[in-house]
């Protein structure tokens, strides 16, 4: 096995060396094959049923559409983001293939940042992407108040997408952290879960200001409702992405492969 085998190549010596050739062996592992194709489907299918649930008799069918697949396909999506990277970094470990990698003039950063990037593009392109064009065009179809438009669902989308960035970041650092496969998806579930349950307890007052509120904030959005704090929890989004995927270079560069 060479490196043209993997993709890989020589780069330079920067902090972030080795980034193009892990995002480009990413990338054609998650579009290479007809894997793109299957869960393209699968996607598609858990976008549609929920949608095709919503009584006909519904008054604004449209908005209720879109409304569940923003409010409830964030959390299907989130944990369909768990499970397509539970193994990101893991199955690496497994098979020793990040010894091999890290022989290579590769960078800690390159590699999380190249690993983050592809699974980013795969899960804008498949996961949420595909779905959120056509369950718009389905709202529109069964018809939509004037109230809705395309700009405020379009950023409704786009806070889904931070959530499942977020939940990406997460699991990429856990990936690091773990070497079995189900301790990072159960704990990646647990925190999750943790955070979206917040309302619910005597933190109920910092959830507003976290991640999770884009959850709902999106539903709001997209009836031309902003909320006030809606900045703030997508600045924190932002910030807590940069945080796990900081603690996940500096964990790895710490550790023995």
């Amino acid at each position: 096995m060479n490196e043209r085998d993997l993709g890989l190549q020589r780069v330079g010596s920067s902090w972030h060396r080795g980034f193009n050739a892990i995002y480009r062996k990413e990338l054609a592992a998650w579009f290479g094959t007809h894997r793109w194709i299957n869960q393209s489907i699968i996607w598609m299918a858990l976008t549609l049923t929920p949608a095709l649930t919503v009584p006909t008799a519904t008054n604004d069918r449209g908005a209720a559409v879109l409304a569940l697949f923003l409010w409830s396909g964030s959390n299907m999506m989130s944990i369909g983001t768990i499970i397509l990277t539970q193994g990101a970094i893991v199955e690496e470990k497994l098979t020793q293939t990040l010894l091999w990698i890290f022989a290579k003039p590769l960078s800690p950063a390159g590699f999380i940042l190249g690993k983050f990037a592809a699974c980013a593009v795969f899960i804008a392109a498949i996961v949420i992407g595909a779905p959120a064009i056509i369950v718009y065009i389905y709202a529109a179809i069964v018809g939509l108040p004037a109230t809705i438009s395309l700009l405020n669902f379009l950023v409704g989308v786009g806070m889904v997408y931070l959530v499942l960035l977020f939940v990406l970041a997460l699991t990429l650092l856990l990936g690091v952290l773990f070497d079995k496969i189900a301790a990072v998806t159960a704990v990646a579930l647990a925190i999750f879960f943790s955070g979206s349950g917040l309302p619910s307890t005597q933190l109920r007052w910092l959830e507003p200001y976290t991640v999770w509120a884009l959850q709902h904030n999106s539903s709001e959005t997209l009836n031309g409702n902003f909320p006030s704090t809606g900045w703030w929890a997508i600045c924190s989004a932002g910030i807590s992405i940069g945080l796990l995927l900081a603690m996940a270079i500096t964990w790895m560069q710490r550790s023995e492969l």
